[in-house]
């Protein structure tokens, strides 16, 4: 790792390291003597997995790992260990313990019993306390699970078992609900519960709490609370994926009682802008496709009920909306691209039509990419290839790659 620097000192034998001011001490040992010189040192082991390249690992690196308080706690209590899954012994290592998302923290005691692990980046402070939970406080992840399969469900254990799976990205929306359930409706004002609502009623690109659920209805008639706390916007987008949600969901069940009761709150969120998820740690992981929530629903309602003569009262409706926004005019162009069948040529026309304004207004390599694949799609190949070289060409200009532009040419010569 680049980051651990030579200056750290190595025993003749290989297992015993000196502390560094600058980084957390990796052990240069072999993967088969780890545990046995943690067991020699009367230590635990925490193995830390990584690659290069990845953004979250490089963020541990540059911060917690250089946390003089953090360097010295792991290098007095632990032998830390890393493996790099995608290189050397560390694909081999890996298959004992089949790590995908990283940096992953695994935890073991001094007898080399997992006990603990995390997964993502963490502050300096908050990797100090999962590496106490590992080894002495009775918050191990290894220790809750066992007290939760022999029957504990008391508000607080329930409240920090969350908290610990979410951690180890293990969380599912039972065990959320299972604390909630513990909770009365006077309960809910209670700070924690403010927050923990607002962390959970979307986790993972999932709603946990449904439309019309306690939780949900608590939070839309209280902004005002969750405001103290959290950015108003990022309040109303998480009450808006909850609205969203069930509407689709009635969209897929054609419950159109269900669906219009979705839509008269989704109008509330309906503000003609596009809405970004952002987790807890500011990272922005979900984002609207659309900045006509309602119009797009509806359409996507009527098309899954067939009803054409409304779809179309929709869709105009739709395109008056959007028609001075190329962003919206090429998402939608893009949209009928991907989902239209070869023989929808009306449906093809309208968004080639959305595709050419969309152009009008910005004359981009991604709106023009558009038009090259949706010539294409209807048929006119040699006017496709014509466009796909524009939109080349406005791609080298700006350094873009151009690859998914290249094999639209690709396969039309290889079908004359």
């Amino acid at each position: 790792m680049k980051y651990i620097l030579t200056c750290l000192v190595f025993f003749m034998l290989g297992h015993s390291a000196s502390a560094s001011d600058t980084t957390i001490p990796f052990r240069q040992i072999k993967y088969a003597d780890l545990f046995e010189t943690a067991k020699k040192e009367n230590k635990g082991v925490m193995l830390y997995f990584h690659f290069d390249g990845c953004g979250a690992c490089v963020t541990m690196e540059r911060t917690a790992f250089k946390d003089k308080s953090v360097i010295d706690y792991y290098n007095t209590h632990f032998i830390n260990f890393e493996i790099n899954t995608l290189k050397g012994d560390g694909i081999e290592i890996n298959k004992i313990y089949n790590i995908k998302t990283h940096p992953t923290f695994i935890y073991f005691d001094k007898a080399g019993n997992e006990v603990h692990r995390i997964v993502g980046a963490f502050s300096p402070e908050d990797f100090s306390n999962h590496a106490n939970n590992a080894l002495f406080s009775g918050k191990s992840l290894i220790n809750y699970k066992k007290q939760y399969n022999a029957g504990n469900r008391t508000p607080d254990f329930l409240f920090d078992y969350v908290n610990l799976l979410r951690d180890a990205n293990e969380l599912d929306s039972v065990l959320i609900n299972e604390y909630l359930i513990t909770q009365n409706a006077g309960n809910l004002y209670e700070d924690r519960n403010i927050k923990f609502i607002y962390e959970y009623i979307v986790h993972q690109g999932k709603g946990c709490m449904p439309y019309g659920s306690r939780e949900y209805l608590f939070m839309a008639a209280n902004k005002n609370l969750f405001a103290r706390f959290f950015d108003p916007e990022q309040v109303a987008t998480r009450l808006m994926l909850i609205v969203s949600d069930a509407a689709y969901e009635a969209i897929e069940k054609k419950d159109t009682i269900a669906f219009f009761q979705a839509i008269e709150s989704l109008k509330e969120y309906d503000w003609g802008k596009e809405y970004n998820y952002k987790e807890m740690d500011g990272r922005i992981t979900i984002w609207t496709t659309t900045k006509t929530l309602v119009l797009s629903a509806k359409m996507s309602f009527y098309e899954k009920l067939g009803d054409g003569v409304k779809y179309n009262e929709c869709l105009q409706q739709y395109i008056e909306k959007i028609w001075n926004d190329a962003d919206e005019l090429n998402s939608f162009a893009w949209s009928v691209f991907s989902g239209a069948k070869n023989d929808e040529k009306e449906k093809i026309q309208t968004a080639i039509k959305c595709s050419i304004r969309s152009i009008e207004l910005n004359n981009n390599y991604a709106n023009n990419d558009t038009y090259a694949w949706l010539l294409y799609k209807s048929g006119s190949r040699k006017k496709a290839v014509k466009q796909a070289n524009k939109a080349i060409e406005i791609a080298r200009k700006n350094n873009q790659d151009f690859s998914e532009t290249q094999k639209l040419i690709d396969a039309v010569s290889k079908k004359e």
